[in-house]
């Protein structure tokens, strides 16, 4: 059963509820607060040089229009005043910066009011205009492609949501009789005119990517799309995400069945293109029957690029333990791929910290005990902490216990943190390692973060004395100059006052200090 236009509008006032106030924010370059700060969208992107474009030419403003517009009204009915949609969308833009001034001002019921003001204006927006889409569609193209002006942005991003809104709302209906076209149409002229600048194909890829729009009909246009982000027309990693969109929601409805879609995959995998590489390999990595292709495939081709792309793709998509598997068959290849533990140990640290145990049993591939134990950053720091403290004292490898002590002072407590570093202090491997003591400045950094002004002190002293690389020992300097009071070591404060006959009176440091007292 399907809703009513007007019921499907109140259904899409929560989602507006967090995205205006988000607009009043991007408007001014302001990052102030406001709740749900998740959606705010992606920065766009400058674009790259224009290049000619082959193949079809971009969804012109007039074919656009031709998709829906307003009925006439009946004969003999006085037509009701018109709404103007340009001015709509101006009276948005400046409603979002009036928030945002309130909301920089401190006046949250001013602010809250001009948000609801700018809710009803956005709902009231989309009953007018039955065609909103075509008409944003049409604005968007005018824009300024490079343009940083507040004012682009607000426009950009009004129209964003306005487009987003009214795709959503056909899509409810689209099984309805003569409803597909209307939101099928819809779809297909945004694909069209994505090439025609970078922030359009960036703007298509945060509405459509990973979203239910994209159907069979829409197959040629993202072909296209992939064919032009071939030759640099089109950002790679957008024809990739949509491409890969395509095919999730072609096998979900089933318009192509998982055997297919696999079989296509296959093909694709010898195809020089990048982005149909990709997405073959997630399409294959993702279905168990032929994980372990795709994975043969890496190993024969050592392509990088596809190989960091699909281990974060297992890290979000896969269960666990098949994560964790794919990404230990790809660590040959990238070496390192913090980033893809991290996301696995935000989902599951039981699972990341079992593959640590597991591999420090036999000492085995350090450099991916070094990932596991960079990914438990993000994981339960009640789960995690036992197990890096102990992988700190008793791990073999000094890269990994130097990995573990990062790990622990990125979100320790003051007094685990200050304790990570005196074990690592007095640990002779790194002590006598330069590498590694440029680790023990990165921790020390993170003890900074955390407002430990007197261990900064204590640690800075001991740091200064062992045989830094210059790089590190410039950072170290640089770290102790903005976090001590006047820029000195207590052994310096000391140091001046005898030259300056206070008889080693650091009193004055200690009555100019800010940091605890660790």
């Amino acid at each position: 059963m399907h809703l009513p236009t007007h019921q499907t509008r109140l259904r899409t006032l929560p989602w507006l509820l967090a995205t205006v106030p988000l607009l009043a924010l991007l408007v001014t370059g302001t990052v102030a607060f406001w709740p749900r700060p998740a959606l705010v969208p992606a920065p766009e992107v400058p674009p790259a040089p224009a290049k000619a474009a082959a193949g079809p030419a971009v969804a012109s403003a007039g074919e656009r229009a031709t998709l829906l517009r307003e009925p006439a009204a009946p004969a003999g009915v006085a037509p009701r005043p018109q709404l103007d949609f340009g001015s709509e969308v101006e009276a948005l833009v400046s409603l979002g910066e009036a928030t945002s001034r309130h909301v920089q001002a401190d006046e949250i019921d001013l602010a809250r009011n001009s948000d609801a003001a700018a809710r009803q204006r956005f709902d009231g927006l989309l009953a007018e205009f039955q065609d909103a889409g075509e008409r944003s569609l049409d604005l968007l193209v005018t824009l300024p492609a490079g343009s940083t002006e507040p004012r682009d942005t607000g426009r950009r991003l009004v129209l964003q949501l306005v487009l987003q809104a009214e795709i959503a709302r056909r899509h409810e209906v689209r099984d309805e009789p003569a409803s597909s076209h209307r939101s099928d149409a819809l779809v297909a002229a945004l694909l069209r005119t994505m090439p025609a600048q970078e922030p359009l194909a960036r703007l298509g890829e945060r509405v459509l990517a990973h979203q239910p729009f994209l159907h069979l009909c829409h197959e040629p246009e993202v072909l296209q799309l992939v064919q032009q982000a071939s030759r640099g027309e089109v950002p790679r990693e957008v024809a990739t995400s949509l491409l890969s969109t395509l095919w999730d929601n072609l096998q979900r409805r089933g318009e192509r069945s998982s055997a297919e879609l696999a079989n296509l995959a296959l093909v694709l995998l010898a195809d020089p293109d990048p982005s149909q590489r990709t997405a073959a390999c997630r399409q294959l990595l993702l279905d168990g029957r032929f994980r372990g292709v795709v994975l043969a495939w890496l190993r024969e081709h050592r392509d990088h690029a596809v190989a960091s792309e699909l281990a974060n793709i297992a890290a979000r998509e896969l269960p666990a333990k098949d994560a964790l598997a794919v990404l230990r068959e790809v660590a040959p290849i990238l070496g390192s791929a913090p980033q893809a533990y991290m996301v696995l140990g935000m989902r599951d640290t039981a699972a990341v910290a079992d593959a640590y145990r597991e591999l420090l049993a036999g000492d085995q591939h350090a450099a991916v005990r070094v990932d596991l134990l960079a990914g438990l950053a993000t994981g339960d720091r009640g789960e995690a902490l036992p197990l890096l403290e102990q992988a700190q004292t008793s791990d073999p490898s000094p890269r990994v216990r130097a990995q573990a002590l990062l790990t622990i002072t990125s979100s320790a407590t003051e007094s685990h943190g200050t304790a990570a570093l005196e074990r690592a202090l007095g640990d002779p491997a790194l002590r006598s390692d330069p590498h590694l003591l440029g680790m023990a400045v990165m921790a020390l950094q993170n003890l900074e973060v955390a407002g430990l002004t007197n261990a900064v002190d204590r640690f800075g002293q001991q740091l200064r004395s062992l045989p830094l690389r210059e790089d590190t020992r410039n950072l170290l300097e640089q770290l102790l100059a903005h976090s001590l009071p006047g820029g000195l070591t207590s052994d310096q404060w000391s140091k001046a006052s005898r030259a300056t006959g206070f008889g080693g009176n650091t009193g004055s440091r200690e009555a100019t200090g800010s940091g605890r007292s660790r």
